[in-house]
């Protein structure tokens, strides 16, 4: 059992190593942190003497608390192996090229970006998208598309707003993107799980949830799944479609990472299915800049008033400014060509981390390490997944436990996230051994 201040102290260790604090920087104030954590002072007031006596952080009266100062004269600590959090490297960080799109974008469109505008997203934006999407095998019209901030948005709006039939469960992979459990949990939204392997989901038990009825939609993740990485293929797509299609079920489709797909034959399962009951969801924030925050949705027709009614309700209107800098470089070869330099640089981490576990299953611990993509999922046959996290987090090594992506009670294998994307081919190696080391 884990004690409330070692979670608190592990969270913060964690923002430390990962460099969110910085060296010297200002820790919350006890009562901030305990709001923000819902937990007791004397809680956080624990978390912090026990960072104090592993002299990872130190305090000044009157002051606070603050990060132990590194003598790396960088700034950081180069022991740390980070696979927890999406940082992209300068190799295939577009900043400077987006920047210039935002300059260009000003001097195309003025002061129109810096105006209230529809809810629905940039008409121009949109032309470029339907153009876009098309090299991804999905023909659809501006009318059909909605701009949201971030993905996130998108899943928010779906799973809160009703749909016509009156259904009220969503039914959800296990594991699942675990942001969108914290959405369901929030709004009070009943759900229900189905196992996902690396093999896909059992139709029979998808069947059978399905004629029970109630279930508003499937949320899925068909391609480098957060946070296994798995993949189903276009077959297993059609027979999902099928049963959803029979049941007359809608499908969420999250295809957060298309852009790095390798296989030219994989089409989305919006491609495959009924546009009345599919609605396609897509990021602009992983692949490109994870600050970007925006996302897109494709609607059919019979969802669009309330999805921009209640999208009005919450901004008014996703920022112009970075709409009218990502129309600028969709059009642009500049998109092209980050794209095809981030594939291959996720393509690479992935052979280099699927080189290292040549026993892809023995019989402690299970690999299951996708052709590219952001995650990588090993699972554990004896060791708790949340102790293991602690134990490598100990040794500077951060991963993810995946139980923050189940439902409560939901019976389910212990398994560790690997996030490939900000560590060098060496902290790879490293932390393999390292993980090796622990059974």
């Amino acid at each position: 059992m884990e004690y409330k201040y070692e979670v608190v102290a592990d969270l913060i260790k964690k923002n430390i190593y990962s460099g969110k604090y910085k060296p010297g920087e200002k820790l919350p104030s006890i009562q901030k942190l305990s709001k923000a954590l819902t937990y007791n002072t004397d809680t956080i007031i624990k978390a912090y003497n026990q960072l104090e006596e592993e002299h990872l952080i130190y305090a000044v009266p009157k002051s606070g608390y603050y990060v132990m100062k590194s003598e790396d004269k960088t700034g950081t600590d180069k022991s740390v192996i980070d696979m927890l959090n999406i940082y992209l490297p300068d190799k295939i960080n577009p900043y400077k090229d987006f920047y210039h799109c935002m300059d260009k974008a000003i001097s195309i469109y003025g002061n129109k970006l810096f105006d209230y505008s529809s809810p629905k997203g940039m008409p121009e934006l949109m032309n470029v998208l339907t153009k876009h999407l098309m090299n991804f095998q999905i023909f659809t019209k501006p009318d059909n598309i909605f701009i949201t901030n971030g993905s996130q948005q998108a899943l928010y709006i779906l799973t809160t707003m009703a749909f016509p039939e009156g259904k009220s469960k969503v039914l959800v992979e296990q594991p699942t993107y675990s942001v969108m459990l914290k959405i369901l949990e929030s709004a009070k939204i009943p759900v229900i799980g189905i196992e996902r392997t690396y093999e896909g989901i059992d139709l029979n038990e998808l069947e059978a949830i399905l004629k029970k009825g109630d279930i508003k939609f499937f949320y899925t993740m068909p391609r480098y799944q957060n946070p296994t990485g798995f993949c189903y293929n276009n077959t297993h797509k059609k027979e999902i479609i099928r049963l959803l299609e029979k049941y007359d079920v809608y499908i969420v489709e999250d295809d957060y990472l298309a852009d790095l797909e390798l296989d030219k034959k994989s089409d989305p399962m919006y491609t495959m299915a009924d546009n009345d009951r599919s609605i396609y969801i897509r990021s602009f924030s992983k692949t490109l800049l994870p600050g970007l925050r925006l996302g897109m949705a494709i609607l059919p027709k019979k969802l669009q008033q309330k999805f921009i009614d209640f999208k009005f309700s919450i901004d008014l209107n996703t920022s112009i400014l970075t709409q009218g800098a990502l129309e600028v470089y969709l059009k642009s070869s500049m998109y092209k060509f980050h794209i095809k330099r981030t594939r291959k640089f996720y393509k690479n981490k992935m052979d280099v981390l699927r080189a290292l576990c040549n026993k892809e299953v023995n019989d402690k611990i299970a690999w299951y390490i996708p052709e590219t993509g952001l995650y990588a999922y090993m699972e554990t046959k004896e060791v708790q997944s949340d102790a293991l996290e602690k134990s490598l987090l100990n040794n500077k090594v951060l991963v993810s436990s995946t139980r923050s992506c189940y439902i409560e009670d939901f019976k389910h294998a212990e398994g560790i996230r690997l996030c490939v994307c900000n560590a060098t081919d060496e902290d790879i190696r490293r932390a393999v051994n390292i993980i090796e080391s622990q059974f």
